[in-house]
């Protein structure tokens, strides 16, 4: 008896130092989970926070400066781009066409503005340089976003625009190519049907041959 008690003890404590061996590795990988998880709710939290507090201050500015602000003292939120555009907006509005330009651009270039934020800084900043007499500019601004497709809503709006400028330029080839690409783009949106209507009257009209052969990109 005494050898059998022996043998089951000797069972029980290798059984033991293989459980040890099992679960001491869970329990450290358990611990590390736990901690990053932790990490990441309090970031998420933080970042939360600082949304609030930067929707409040913007809700409470009243001058493209105070807007400006907002954005400085809370960067890095969805709040300071939209901080950024108001204030823009404001300028762009007064034709402070240098201080809108500069606003525009610090949406465009911020890494962790959302797309649909930084499209729509694009806009604006080709809006400024077409009312600034820089057409050239507007329309590579405005086909930036254009040529994204229907990977961004205001692909529509952008290659209406650019074709506007055309228009005005009395660049028919171009024009044309334009529209075409924003038809192709299909959907409801309002500019594409307004530019099917432009195409439809561009190859309608006497030099619509002229139009069709076509032009380089700028």
């Amino acid at each position: 008896m005494a050898t059998l008690e022996s043998d089951e003890r000797n069972i029980i404590e290798r059984d033991a130092v293989n459980w040890r061996l099992i679960v001491y590795p869970i329990l450290a990988v358990l611990v590390v989970l736990v901690g990053g998880f932790g990490i990441y709710y309090y970031q998420l939290n933080q970042r939360d926070q600082a949304e609030t507090q930067a929707r409040t201050a913007l809700a409470a500015a009243k001058t493209p400066d105070d807007m400006v602000k907002v954005a400085d003292d809370f960067p890095h939120t969805t709040q300071a781009a939209l901080a950024l555009l108001s204030a823009a907006d404001a300028s762009f509005s007064s034709k402070d066409y240098p201080t809108a330009l500069k606003n525009y651009q610090r949406v465009t270039d911020t890494a962790e503005t959302p797309a649909e934020l930084r499209d729509s800084a694009q806009l604006g900043l080709a809006s400024v340089q077409q009312a600034d007499g820089k057409a050239d500019d507007a329309v590579q601004s405005y086909l930036e976003v254009a040529q994204k497709g229907n990977q961004s809503p205001f692909a529509p709006v952008a290659y209406y625009q650019a074709a506007r400028i055309y228009e005005d330029r009395k660049d028919k080839a171009n024009e044309t190519r334009v529209l075409q690409d924003a038809v192709r783009l299909g959907g409801d949106s309002l500019f594409v049907k307004q530019a099917a209507s432009m195409l439809k009257a561009l190859q309608t009209s006497p030099d619509a041959g002229a139009a069709a052969g076509g032009a380089p990109t700028p």
